[in-house]
């Protein structure tokens, strides 16, 4: 199952953190925050993309040295205080290349890159965070495992998220 399916297998499954609401909320973030830095929903979806395939391997990182409880204490974390876990999920190495890539694949200046990144990271894991129980059990998020589990042949990435949740929306 991708993780469009699963998102939306989480939506309704009542036992789940994700509602139509929660990903309404999500997509009205990804505009404004796109509108905020005058581009368009490509390039918000090109930017997400990007910054997914940093975060997988950050988490995944995290899951193999310390376990799945604390990827999924990162993904919550990230979903409300991305400056916060901005240095947990990546080094100052990490987040100088992640600046980088993002403002080559964007063609967004590498300030407004680095502006956005705060607001973005929060975009990305609320995503993650769908297949989190509501009784807040670690290790039971489908979606996050999905998406670590993925085998990266680019097939679905965070901006397909986006863009498949905004049409379904």
């Amino acid at each position: 199952m991708g993780l469009f399916d699963q998102v939306l297998s989480a939506v309704q499954d009542p036992n789940r953190q994700a509602s139509m609401g929660q990903l309404g909320q999500i997509l009205s973030t990804a505009q404004q925050l796109g509108q905020a830095n005058n581009t368009d929903s490509n390039t918000m979806q090109q930017a997400a993309s990007v910054l997914g395939g940093f975060v997988r391997s950050s988490l995944k990182d995290t899951r193999a040295t310390q376990g799945p409880a604390a990827a999924e204490a990162l993904v919550q974390q990230g979903a409300t205080d991305g400056a916060g876990v901005l240095s947990k999920l990546f080094n100052a190495g990490q987040q100088q290349q992640l600046v980088q890539t993002l403002s080559q694949k964007t063609g967004l200046n590498a300030n407004q890159v680095q502006a956005m990144l705060p607001m973005l990271i929060p975009l990305v894991m609320r995503l993650l965070n769908q297949g989190s129980t509501k009784a807040g059990a670690q290790g039971n998020n489908n979606v996050l495992s999905t998406f670590l589990d993925a085998d990266g042949d680019g097939d679905v990435d965070m901006g397909d998220m986006l863009g498949m949740a905004g049409k379904f929306m």
